[in-house]
């Protein structure tokens, strides 16, 4: 894989948390910051299976991977939210089915940009991914952006990946608007693979967790299963459906209650 990156060093704020350096914290990572941890241990007072959920997200986000890469045979993903770059993410998992994959990753944290050269120089495969510093919530920029525009063809399927990262963007900001214009630009035979904390399976945990990131600064906006079957617009969703994130095909009889990771979760695919 090559990797495409703006020159500069980026401008990192590691006095606020950031959710891609927070997730790194709860994935085991090294990447994170004072303010990262802390607002990670604060939900993880909350729920203290925090980091198992995490790791969850982590897991769905490859079975879906596999699917779009293997079974839809697709070759181009565009991955928004994708976090610090580390195994089992978007590109590591594509290289392994598909080497000749193309991948483009959109955060909004320079430290994802900081990281990727060095994480990508050191992953075998002849694909490519580059990365994009972007805001999910400015669909035009990304879609219209010269580097997605070398690296996906939009007259192709694509896979586009939204894990953990809606919650982030709040009512009033009109996340189904900026979801449908990714799915409008996408062509037929495009896949979504979008998982959303819910409220649902512990509405007074999750309340909690909502306190603790307002007092951080931070936004997250838990959706009930409803708000989330929302973002698929008119696409077909796979079987099994909108799910419990452990539920969306697990490579193995599940040993504990599917809700106890408190997310949804489904893929679906555009006729």
């Amino acid at each position: 894989m090559t990797n495409d990156h703006s020159g500069g060093a980026p401008l990192i704020d590691t006095s606020l948390p950031h959710s891609a350096r927070m997730y790194d914290y709860w994935l085991g990572g090294s990447n994170n910051f004072a303010a990262d941890r802390a607002m990670g241990q604060a939900i993880e007072q909350a729920i203290p299976g925090i980091k198992a959920m995490a790791m969850e997200n982590r897991k769905f986000l490859g079975r879906a991977v596999r699917h779009m890469a293997g079974e839809a045979g697709i070759r181009q993903f565009l991955d928004i939210g994708t976090g610090i770059p580390a195994d089992g993410d978007t590109a590591s998992v594509a290289a392994l089915v598909a080497p000749d994959s193309r991948v483009v990753c959109v955060d909004n944290d320079p430290i994802v940009q900081a990281h990727a050269r060095d994480v990508l120089n050191g992953r075998p495969g002849a694909g490519r991914t580059v990365y994009l510093e972007a805001d999910l919530r400015e669909p035009a920029e990304i879609l219209g952006s010269p580097l997605l525009k070398d690296t996906i063809d939009l007259d192709q399927p694509v896979g586009l990946l939204l894990v953990a990262i809606l919650m982030l963007v709040k009512d009033e900001q009109d996340p189904w608007g900026a979801v449908g214009a990714f799915l409008d630009a996408m062509p037929s035979g495009s896949h979504v693979a979008i998982s959303h904390p819910t409220q649902d399976f512990d509405p007074e945990a999750m309340a909690e967790v909502t306190r603790a990131a307002e007092q951080g600064r931070m936004t997250l906006v838990p959706r009930d299963r409803s708000q989330v079957l929302r973002f698929f617009a008119d696409w077909e969703i796979l079987s099994p459906g909108l799910v419990p994130v452990m539920a969306w095909r697990p490579e193995a009889p599940l040993t504990e209650d599917e809700r106890s990771a408190y997310y949804w979760a489904a893929v679906a695919r555009k006729p």
